[in-house]
């Protein structure tokens, strides 16, 4: 797993880091333009995963067992009238694809994830940095669709719902 980003500050400063943090996890930070060119294609590495943990695709953090499973429907059911304001509020003027609960933060109140298929948010900002970048000619397919998840347990989010 790994965290693209301009610098290792702006990456350590990341709120997806501090769930990786605390559980143990090892996460590579990748703080070069190039690297982000080198992990579209190296996908797998010793027969595990290549995965960046911005994207919304990574599962590892997830509920497993039963209880915490049921947990996780009561609080999504109990935040669903806010979810639903969101989505309807926010959803067209930022261009989320989908607003959802967050397992993945602790201390900040929001993250936007990317899409697992498209360039990945730091992606963007390098195509858009390249000296004929032109954000109007990039092919609509390859545009990173964000997803915006809420902390449950942040004072804000509470305070909204």
């Amino acid at each position: 797993m790994y965290l693209p980003g301009d610098s290792i500050d702006t990456i350590l400063a990341s709120p997806i880091l501090e769930k990786y943090k605390v559980e143990g996890y090892e996460i590579l930070l990748l703080d070069d333009p190039v690297d982000e060119y080198c992990t579209q294609h190296l996908t797998e590495y010793e027969k595990r995963k290549v995965k960046s943990i911005a994207k919304l695709d990574v599962r590892i953090l997830e509920a497993k067992d039963k209880i915490t499973k049921r947990k996780l429907q009561k609080l999504k059911a109990m935040y669903m009238p806010l979810l639903n304001w969101i989505d309807r509020h926010c959803k067209e003027v930022f261009g989320f694809e989908k607003v959802i609960l967050s397992q993945k933060l602790i201390d900040s109140p929001l993250y936007i994830f990317t899409s697992e298929y498209g360039y990945s948010a730091q992606m963007e900002k390098i195509q858009k940095a390249q000296a004929f970048g032109n954000s109007d000619k990039t092919p609509t397919y390859m545009q990173a669709k964000k997803s915006l998840e809420i902390n449950p347990w942040h004072p804000i989010i509470k305070k909204m719902l």
